[in-house]
């Protein structure tokens, strides 16, 4: 799977059998999706709720979110076993550092790569990691680490 971040809340999610888009506009291969529901195509399932959405492909599960807010228990229960995460932080737009990193450590993913404007080096600080980042993330379920959380930094294509 190779994850590219296309600046502001869009990616690219190229799985072996689709091309999947996440952001202001939402697409699964040649699908275009404007209502939140569940959605299969290509051996690759989406549900879009309410400002959330979860990508299930090559075992792994993907979740996106924006402006991302503290996680009751059920709504936790529901993004249970969540692999990459997506998320806003740096506020304005995108969800405040410290309410991001808190959702963060609720649902606990192997992998988070933060969408941003300006603010990441807060976000990298709190983290302890550096602000060095890549064109894109390429992984499998092999790659993702087993015990630590990793950070992603994305450079916006």
């Amino acid at each position: 799977m190779i994850i590219t971040w296309e600046a502001k809340e869009n990616f690219t999610i190229k799985t072996r059998n689709k091309t999947v888009k996440i952001g202001e506009n939402i697409s699964l291969g040649d699908l275009k999706i404007n209502t939140p529901g569940e959605y299969e195509s290509g051996g690759v399932q989406m549900e879009v709720i309410d400002g959330t959405i979860e990508i299930f492909s090559e075992k792994m599960m993907i979740a996106w979110m924006k402006k991302a807010k503290v996680l009751s228990d059920s709504e936790l229960e529901k993004l249970s076993g969540i692999d990459v995460l997506l998320i806003g932080i740096g506020g304005g737009a995108f969800t405040e550092t410290k309410q991001a990193l808190e959702v963060i450590n609720q649902i606990d993913p192997k992998v988070v790569i933060p969408m941003y404007e300006k603010d990441l080096e807060s976000f990298t600080k709190e983290e302890g990691i550096n602000t060095q980042g890549q064109d894109q993330f390429k992984f499998t379920l092999n790659d993702l680490p087993a015990e630590e959380r990793k950070v992603i930094i994305l450079n916006a294509s």
